[in-house]
């Protein structure tokens, strides 16, 4: 008996964290295979004058990653310092809570093939009528074997872009 509860917990254990990741971080573009999910288990950290960010890329960011806050679903979070608020820069695909709840959006990294992926999610909590909107530029470097920090600039008002060097970013051979 105690068995078969402990298999069941187990079970659902795993069931859980299967679902807390993103298929999606699985993308082919030419020849160039990728898979961020190898970046699941960092959680990266940014900064600017004001704001505090945390990612964890392809699942949820760590509970203590946001100043102790915890939202289902989240995979980035922003947290203003001097009103001591955060808020849910993008959730896993199809997880938002705020319409429209759209999926991440893949295409090759810009600078040609073979050098990255670049993520797009609109689908933050609510920024001055919008969603908070976020274009992940991951970079292949072969040597950044454990990343942890990202660059991060909002360009316009909830409009924020995000640099991610990571071996994990090359295509997979």
């Amino acid at each position: 008996m105690r068995f078969s509860l402990l298999s069941s917990i187990i079970f659902f254990a795993v069931l859980n964290t299967a679902k807390c990741t993103m298929d999606s971080c699985q993308q082919t573009f030419g020849s160039n295979k990728y898979d961020l999910n190898g970046l699941s288990e960092f959680t990266l950290f940014g900064f600017d004058d004001q704001y505090d960010y945390a990612l964890t890329p392809c699942a949820i960011v760590k509970t203590d990653a946001c100043h102790g806050h915890t939202v289902p679903y989240e995979m980035s979070c922003q947290y203003q310092r001097a009103f001591r608020m955060w808020s849910t820069m993008a959730f896993l695909d199809a997880k938002s809570t705020f319409p429209p709840n759209l999926n991440a959006t893949y295409a090759e990294n810009p600078d040609g093939p073979g050098t990255g992926v670049l993520m797009t999610t609109s689908n933050g909590d609510p920024c001055f009528g919008t969603t908070r909107y976020m274009r992940m530029k991951f970079i292949c470097d072969k040597t950044v074997d454990r990343p942890s920090n990202i660059t991060i600039v909002q360009e316009l008002r909830c409009d924020f872009h995000v640099e991610i060097r990571a071996k994990q970013a090359c295509p997979i051979e």
